[in-house]
């Protein structure tokens, strides 16, 4: 889900600004106001634009072709057909887009869904479920701390006249990130390291969510974790890309987990919804093997072509718009055209199992790691 890190420190922004202005120096006026419009732009929280390291676009482009890196791309992660349809299409309306800002970031954002970012399980998302008695002691301090619920700050990949409301329970969500870990690491056949559980968030009526991909540092394997909903609230799907090229949507029931690679498969909630609340906890995790010592946000901007700015028609698919962190296709349906298409997924999950694409179902081997045999 939405990325949730507090922005840098004004004075690290500052400093960051003054060395990338010094180190501008290098290109001609026009390089130089472009590329310095564009950091300054994206300096900010994850919860707007994409931010951007201090480099110039020449060194961008020198470790791009020291990496070997060519456009298109020869293939993408995973090598399926459905996910280079799906990709194929992206880039192609990324390369559309006019405006400099939701160029950039959605060249960063695609590249990061289809290239940089491994894919660690067959089809990136999956239809599970947490420990009871968790479900029901997160449920109680939901509906014990609606009375005294705060609003939650702006954040602008959600849609709606009404802002979040939150409720804090770091006791619970400490709890939440230790008692899934097992399933995440189950599902995902590896050993995992916590980054954050967030929540509760109560999205309120006529909320969306757009389409976004997370963190690619700290948020890579994830759980969407439904808790609870007013009594007058509709079904509300969560719409996941996966790598077949499908677009599911699924509507979760008390106690499921949507299990997901956040950093890759574009997910979000683009219907509206319809009641008084809803509330899910965000649960996030990071491979504990090597990932860390990578910076997984440059590997993408390297992969960005040095013709990344040119502007090239597209006649063939909707036109995209990049919001911060978020896409969406105005033209179609609650902004997302894929969408029409999508094969739905019901709860409620079922414990120690996982439900994914064509509806496969596995068991978790929760006492060690990994997926066992198909059901």
């Amino acid at each position: 889900m939405p990325q949730h890190q507090h922005s840098t420190s004004r004075s690290n922004s500052r400093r960051r600004q003054r060395r990338f202005v010094a180190r501008t120096s290098v290109l001609s006026p026009l390089s130089t106001f472009l590329f310095l419009l564009l950091f300054l732009a994206a300096d900010v929280s994850v919860q707007g634009s994409l931010r951007r390291p201090a480099y110039t676009e020449d060194e961008r482009q020198a470790e791009y072709i020291k990496r070997g890196h060519k456009f298109p791309f020869p293939h993408y992660v995973p090598d399926t057909e459905g996910w280079k349809r799906l990709m194929d299409q992206r880039f192609t309306q990324v390369q559309a887009l006019t405006d400099a800002q939701m160029k950039w970031d959605g060249w960063i954002q695609t590249i990061s869904s289809a290239v940089t970012v491994p894919n660690f399980t067959e089809y990136g998302w999956g239809l599970s479920q947490a420990p009871q008695s968790l479900t029901d002691d997160l449920r109680q301090a939901v509906f014990d701390g609606l009375p005294a619920a705060r609003e939650e700050g702006e954040i602008n990949v959600i849609g709606g006249p009404n802002r979040p409301l939150f409720i804090d329970r770091p006791d619970l969500t400490h709890r939440a990130l230790q008692e899934l870990k097992p399933i995440l690491e189950a599902w995902s056949g590896m050993e995992l390291i916590p980054s954050i559980a967030y929540g509760f968030r109560l999205y309120r009526n006529e909320s969306s969510l757009w389409m976004h991909i997370d963190r690619t540092q700290t948020h890579v394997i994830s759980c969407i974790y439904h808790i609870a909903s007013s009594d007058d609230s509709d079904p509300w799907p969560i719409v996941i890309e996966d790598y077949d090229g499908n677009t599911q949507a699924a509507v979760l029931q008390p106690g499921d987990i949507l299990l997901y690679e956040s950093a890759k498969n574009f997910h979000g909630r683009p219907t509206v919804f319809y009641g008084s609340w809803y509330t899910s906890l965000f649960v996030h995790f990071f491979p504990k093997e090597g990932w860390s010592r990578e910076n997984h946000d440059l590997d993408s901007h390297y992969a960005i072509p040095p013709t990344w700015a040119d502007v090239v028609p597209n006649v063939t698919f909707p036109k995209l718009e990049v919001v911060g962190t978020s896409m969406r296709e105005p033209a179609c349906p609650f902004s997302w055209c894929n969408l029409q298409a999508s094969k739905h997924v019901e709860g409620p999950g079922e414990y120690g199992t996982v439900l994914t694409t064509n509806g496969k179902k596995y068991r978790l081997k929760l006492e060690k790691k990994g997926v066992i045999d198909e059901l």
